[in-house]
């Protein structure tokens, strides 16, 4: 019987093995350049693999995880292993449905937004304005990007100081984790069909100086970007792979697999974990963020089932989350892209998974729930499952 470590490396090799046959076809789109890995450090290279006959080997792959022993590696291991299996067929069987590609996937209900959530996240965001002493609707939600607004020429120096302020925070309250030795600088980019972006390699973040920022925004973006978001997530991850104490698929990001759901939820919950939304816009920004991404989700999904054409869903932009014409010609470009457009869903779902989950774990549990979330691969169900299962202090 295979062990849960040779599992994750042949499951690591088929899976740089498609990245390289995927990008040696890539156009000339931004986003084509991530590929399905959009970054790794596990040290190893494979040449491009016939996407076909990959596809059947994760199958097998999966169905051999399926029987070790260990609960969360068995449950992990086949589950990422049919996701990935499932995203090789998104990329060639065009009669694969939008539904079927967000569920196959990223393990996630694929369906848009009840009109109920709808509601109830746009008056969210009313009664965050409400509480921060401004009207609500449209005229709040612009005397809210006035007086927290911040000019073109200062986004990066004020996301810089909420880097250094964030870090030294995570370093402070989540002293498990494992951070880069590496300083990250911002670096200002323009033309992309995106907010802010880690180059984890680069040691980088990249913020889009197109687009209009508010600083209790900002402070969303460094903790989503850099701590304890991504940068430090993937800090994390490379140095317990280096020591043994993680698989070898966890020094891997897959874009569009059942683990995109938690890695992005774990920077969208970045403050929350941190416990810092404690200034006066920090709940109306996130409000705004929250809307925004229930948006996009209702966007990508109408663009990807043809119920909608790129002109309503612009116009479904502008009306009900307020958006930049800026915003509106990124959020188009991500949604109707072949990979991102599933890729919506994991913003959305990630920030309502781990936030779910992380309200239910008690005081108590909070540094054995770190661990959880930072120490093991997850997809939402594993996250779930294997919680009460964990070793507690």
């Amino acid at each position: 019987m295979k062990t849960p470590q040779a599992v994750s490396l042949e499951l690591a090799h088929l899976v740089l093995g498609a990245d390289a046959a995927v990008r040696s076809g890539s156009g000339p789109e931004v986003l084509d350049a991530e590929g399905l890995v959009p970054v790794h450090w596990s040290g190893l290279v494979a040449e491009p693999m016939d996407l076909g006959e990959t596809r059947v080997r994760l199958l097998r792959l999966a169905e051999t995880a399926s029987s070790l022993t260990d609960p969360l590696a068995r449950d992990w291991l086949s589950e990422q292993a049919l996701s990935v299996a499932n995203l090789l067929r998104w990329i060639t069987d065009s009669s694969v449905t939008y539904e079927e590609g967000v569920s196959g996937c990223l393990r996630v209900d694929p369906r848009p937004l009840p009109p109920d959530w709808m509601q109830a996240a746009r008056e969210a965001r009313d009664r965050a304005l409400q509480d921060a002493g401004l009207p609500t609707g449209r005229a709040g939600y612009e005397a809210y990007a006035e007086l927290d607004g911040v000019p073109s020429g200062e986004v990066s120096t004020v996301l810089q100081a909420w880097i250094d302020e964030l870090q030294r925070r995570t370093r402070d309250q989540l002293p498990s984790l494992e951070l880069p030795a590496d300083a990250i600088a911002v670096k200002a980019v323009s033309g992309v069909p995106f907010s802010a972006y880690c180059d984890y390699p680069g040691r980088q973040i990249w913020i889009n100086t197109d687009l209009p920022y508010t600083r209790a925004a900002l402070k969303h973006l460094a903790a989503h970007e850099a701590y304890p978001g991504h940068y430090a997530h993937m800090g994390h991850r490379a140095a317990s792979f280096a020591r043994g104490a993680m698989l070898p698929d966890s020094a891997l990001v897959i874009t569009d697999s059942a683990s995109s759901v938690l890695f992005e939820g774990i920077a969208e919950r970045g403050l929350d974990l941190l416990e810092f939304r404690t200034e006066r816009f920090d709940r109306v920004a996130w409000a705004q963020h929250r809307l925004q991404w229930a948006c996009t989700l209702e966007v990508a999904h109408g663009l990807g089932t043809r119920r909608t054409t790129p002109a309503e869903a612009a116009q479904y932009l502008r009306e009900v989350c307020f958006a930049s014409e800026a915003r509106i010609e990124g959020k188009l470009r991500f949604a109707t892209h072949r990979l991102r457009s599933i890729f919506v869903s994991a913003y959305w779902w990630g920030g309502t998974v781990v936030g779910a989950w992380w309200n239910r774990v008690g005081a108590a549990d909070r540094p054995q729930g770190i661990a959880h979330l930072y120490n093991h691969m997850h997809s939402p169900s594993t996250l779930r499952a294997h919680w009460q299962t964990m070793p507690k202090d």
